[in-house]
């Protein structure tokens, strides 16, 4: 079954140079229907990109019809979902599940903050266990982001995808908000993907530590260059004589 909405040329080169597309060494009976090939050099399976984006189309549509966006609960158990999974939140209206997701969340009401999700996305199905095993005990639907090796139980969409990585999964959820928005006619695909994209991905706080000192040094750089350059002015006239 071919998808009418093809995937555009940025976003397959997003999925491929977040590395997406690459699952693991092993892959479960259920995932290999969604794998292109397997690399020679280290074995890892290849996930086909096709199969990637009409699962992100198809839960794209599940998710834009349940009415109340707020009624889908987000969750990643992993620390480097957790940024992902905020700004997918802020872009979709979804309600966001991060950290160590409490036992009895979806179904015991004596639990402060009980939530009675209709839809439940997950990062992996693995991490995310206790979230779509308690899903499935209420019989709510659940969209997860699957690599090769996960099992698919309990999974009503599945989006092969590689989600052991950071890049990865920010890659996952800003391709899914950009459908959902697509679908919804709130948003189109011609857009900078390479600064959008951004925002998705987990940064290391001793990274961004780095990378603010070189921004600050590269400012006082620039601030000193200024400085000479207004104290010794170039004259018009030794222009001239040169």
């Amino acid at each position: 079954m071919r998808s009418e909405i093809q995937i555009p040329e940025d976003f397959v080169k997003a999925i491929i140079l977040s590395s997406a597309h690459l699952g693991s060494t092993t892959s479960t009976t259920s995932f290999k229907q969604y794998i292109y090939g397997r690399r020679k050099d280290d074995l890892i399976h290849v996930i086909n990109i096709n199969e990637t984006w009409k699962k992100l189309i198809m839960a794209a549509r599940l998710f834009v019809s349940i009415e109340d966006p707020s009624d889908i609960v987000v969750a990643s158990n992993k620390k480097f979902g957790k940024r992902a999974v905020l700004k997918f939140c802020g872009e979709t209206g979804a309600t966001p599940l991060i950290g160590r997701f409490t036992p009895g969340g979806f179904t015991n009401q004596v639990i402060k903050g009980v939530k009675e999700a209709r839809l439940v996305v997950v990062s992996d199905p693995y991490a995310d266990k206790q979230t779509v095993v308690e899903a499935s005990y209420v019989n709510t639907p659940c969209i997860a982001f699957c690599n090769s090796d996960n099992s698919l139980s309990m999974v009503d969409v599945a989006i092969p995808m590689n989600n052991r990585s950071p890049l990865s999964i920010g890659c996952g959820f800003y391709l899914f908000a950009k459908v959902i928005k697509y679908i919804k006619g709130e948003g189109s695909f011609d857009v900078d993907v390479r600064s959008e994209i951004e925002f998705y991905f987990y940064r290391d706080p001793v990274e961004l530590d780095l990378i603010a000192q070189e921004q600050k040094e590269k400012k006082e750089a620039d601030f000193q260059v200024k400085e000479a350059a207004s104290e010794n002015p170039v004259e018009t006239s030794q222009w001239a004589d040169s």
